[in-house]
């Protein structure tokens, strides 16, 4: 089966209908099994909408009703005129950029429970460290699959408070319940691979029991996901690996792939996407 993870950047981009369209052409032709979006915005003031897809979520969830003009809601619509119906859910993680209710969404061709659940100590939702992750579970034999979109904050924050460690610590707690069932975690976690003693290296040491699709691979193509100064990481304009598939330790990684880079796909957003191909062994 096929995976993708994707930060869509909603409606900061230019042409973002077209964007939307080049995602729902990639989502068409590969038929990914499992899809996770990140910064998935619909604006303050849009008109308050249902779709017959739509999964609501759980848990922790504000109860931020879905827009007409909510990202996700977009894609589905435009897989659902092609012929594909696919399952979504989405929860709000904050205001964004003044104008946004902005969050993360997951796309599932089967259908699935959903819970959100605050994993940040921040909890005003006017405030962009305020985060939550996604969590679906999906029955897909032979496996049970549990399945997070997650957007984390920064290592540190300006004042050198920590901000990914908390985070990733109560999104660890939620991993540990479901450790046998087969694992997907995915998504924008701003945290760059190569810097030692920081957020990578903190999942790969308190989380043995999942490994990066990237270093498991026995196909790999293509690196970072990152290449110029972006919000947050306005100093840093060097290419970085900050977005990642995290699978189970049974899983076999046929192919890791970034793609929406130019070359593996239109540049969409200003995160290149993962996809990855995975062996349903167990």
């Amino acid at each position: 089966m096929k995976v993708l993870t994707l930060n869509t950047h909603a409606w900061m981009e230019e042409d973002p209908y077209d964007k939307i369209n080049k995602i729902v052409d990639r989502i068409q032709a590969q038929a990914y099994r499992f899809v996770a979006l990140q910064e998935i915005n619909q604006s303050l003031d849009a008109e308050v909408t249902a779709d017959p897809g739509f999964i609501k979520a759980g848990g922790d969830d504000p109860s931020v009703p879905v827009k007409a003009d909510n990202f996700a809601l977009l894609i589905v619509e435009g897989l659902r005129a092609r012929g594909l119906d696919y399952y979504w859910s989405w929860t709000a993680n904050h205001i964004g950029y003044d104008i946004y209710d902005e969050g993360v969404a997951i796309l599932s061709q089967l259908p699935f429970e959903a819970e959100s659940f605050l994993v940040s100590d921040c909890q005003d939702y006017a405030h962009h460290y305020t985060r939550r992750v996604l969590k679906a579970s999906v029955e897909a034999a032979p496996n049970t699959w549990t399945f997070l979109s997650c957007h984390y904050s920064w290592w540190k924050d300006g004042e050198g408070r920590e901000l990914f460690k908390n985070e990733w610590t109560k999104t660890l707690s939620l991993l540990e319940d479901d450790k046998e069932t087969s694992l997907l975690v995915m998504g924008d976690f701003n945290n760059e691979a190569s810097i030692r003693e920081e957020g990578y290296e903190l999942v790969n040491v308190t989380a043995p029991f999942i490994s990066d699709s990237y270093t498991e691979a026995m196909e790999k193509i293509g690196d970072a996901t990152v290449i110029s100064a972006i919000d947050g990481w306005n100093d840093h304009p060097d290419e970085k690996r900050i977005d990642y598939i995290f699978t189970d330790n049974r899983k076999r990684i046929d192919r890791y792939r970034v793609v929406f880079d130019g070359q593996n796909g239109p540049v969409v957003s200003d995160h290149f996407g993962i996809e990855a191909e995975i062996t349903e062994n167990n």
